[in-house]
């Protein structure tokens, strides 16, 4: 087996799992059984561990000695300022993104709308958990700022674990109405309501949950 083949492995397992934190299959203090990771996914420990150690680097793993990996749980301190953090970078995602948009931007957010309004009608949880986190990284991507991109992917997570701990284990947090107000406004670029839109739809999700 190559170095690059090797690397896919890891990087299924890894993409795999974060998906599962996303849709909430997994929650915060889950322990990961490596023999179960082999099994679910066919292949050998090492690559599982080499997985498991890529998770914990980026805060999605906590590795414990002789205790193995579970799915971190973050503190009611870490969620505050998740939601801090996420205020200010979203505020400056959604200021680019308005000045920046193309009509093909706009055709992938209607797209992803349909997609989150079947999901609400047919009351699937986990499909809307994962398209709602979504829709935050597609706003992300349409702008020039690659690190804020990237640094998007790693506040979505952790938001899906704060949710998973400390939310009400429903999806209206984070309802399609909200999101196409936002589209909305994007797409008659109106610099002011988006920000209003983002920053009162942020405290929604906040609001949502029981951070004391």
């Amino acid at each position: 087996m190559g170095v690059k083949e090797a690397a896919s492995i890891d990087e299924a397992i890894v993409v795999a799992l974060v998906n599962d934190v996303m849709e909430q299959r997994i929650g915060p203090g889950t322990r990961l059984s490596e023999k179960s990771l082999c099994e679910r996914f066919g292949t050998s420990r090492m690559y599982v561990r080499r997985a498991l150690l890529t998770l914990a680097n980026r805060g999605v793993v906590e590795l414990q000695t002789n205790k193995g990996a579970r799915i971190r749980q973050p503190t009611l301190q870490q969620a505050k300022i998740l939601f801090e953090t996420r205020r200010a970078i979203e505020s400056i995602i959604i200021n680019n993104v308005v000045a920046q948009r193309r009509a093909t931007d706009i055709t992938r957010l209607n797209t992803h709308m349909a997609l989150e309004q079947q999901a609400f009608v047919n009351n699937d949880r986990h499909e809307l958990i994962r398209l709602s986190g979504e829709f935050h990284l597609l706003v992300a991507s349409f702008q020039d700022n690659q690190l804020l991109t990237g640094f998007m992917q790693t506040l979505v997570t952790e938001s899906s674990l704060i949710t998973g701990m400390y939310g009400q284990h429903s999806f209206t947090n984070c309802p399609p109405s909200e999101h196409q107000r936002l589209v909305d406004a994007i797409t008659s670029q109106d610099q002011t309501l988006a920000l209003e839109l983002m920053l009162a739809h942020l405290q929604h999700i906040e609001a949502d949950l029981a951070l004391g």
